[in-house]
Formats: structure tokens, C-alpha cells, sequence
């Protein structure tokens, strides 16, 4: 598969109004975050070996989502945390109606984007 910024290019296609330039990379820096959580969220889950010794992950959507989570509710994890964050960074910009809102459109269209892709958003990734 591409680059990132080659599968950006792909998904903003999905989502891209003509002449908005600049909401073209407001919504290109959102979704940067959104795969930089969603990355994040899934290293949380690796199992790593110090000295031979194995540590067990922290296992981040685990913790918040409970056993018998799916790949969709991690997307979904990724993209709220995103969404809570820019509210915390401009309180008086975003509401939380406008964050509610963003999230709702956001889960909507990226799932209905991913499916339309092949990609499975009901898999269970961990069954508990």
C-alpha cells in the first residue's frame, strides 16, 4: 500500500468539495490526528520484551471499551479522542453539540466509506 499522504489523498477524494481549500486541510490535518490516534491506539495493544522478559500492553481501547471490542469501535475511540482534544484546545470555538455533531457525521461517513472499501468495521479485535 501507498504512502500516508497517498492514502489521505484517496480518503479526502472521498469527502472533497471543490474550492475549499481550506477546509480541504482542516479536514486534511483532522484526519492525520484521527490515523495518528487510531495508530496509537493499536500500539497500546503490542506485547513487547524487555531482557527477555515479555510486558504485557496497556491495551488503551481495552481499558475503555471493555473485552469484545470491534475495529469500528476503535476508529470511533480515535476519532472522539481527536474530537474531545480540539474542543479542549478552543472551548469558546467547538460546543459540545458541535462536537457531538462532528462526531456523528465523522462516524457515518468513514464507515460507510471503509465498508464501501472492504474493510471490515464489525470485526471483533479482541475477544475478551
Amino acid at each position: 500500500m501507498g504512502s500516508i499522504d497517498r492514502r489521505l489523498d484517496d480518503l479526502e477524494g472521498h469527502f472533497r468539495q471543490p474550492d475549499e481549500d481550506h477546509e480541504a486541510e482542516l479536514r486534511r490535518a483532522r484526519w492525520r490526528a484521527i490515523l495518528n490516534e487510531f495508530a496509537g491506539l493499536k500500539a497500546s495493544r503490542a506485547v513487547h520484551y524487555c531482557a527477555n522478559k515479555r510486558v504485557e500492553p496497556e491495551d488503551i481501547p481495552g481499558k475503555i471499551l471493555g473485552p469484545g471490542y470491534t475495529t469500528g469501535e476503535v476508529w470511533e475511540l480515535a476519532a472522539r479522542r481527536v474530537f474531545e482534544r480540539e474542543r479542549e484546545i478552543a472551548p469558546e470555538i467547538l460546543s459540545e453539540e458541535d462536537i457531538e455533531e462532528m462526531f456523528a457525521n465523522w462516524t457515518a461517513s468513514s464507515r460507510r466509506f471503509f465498508e464501501e472499501s472492504g474493510y471490515d468495521w464489525h470485526k471483533v479485535e479482541d475477544a475478551g
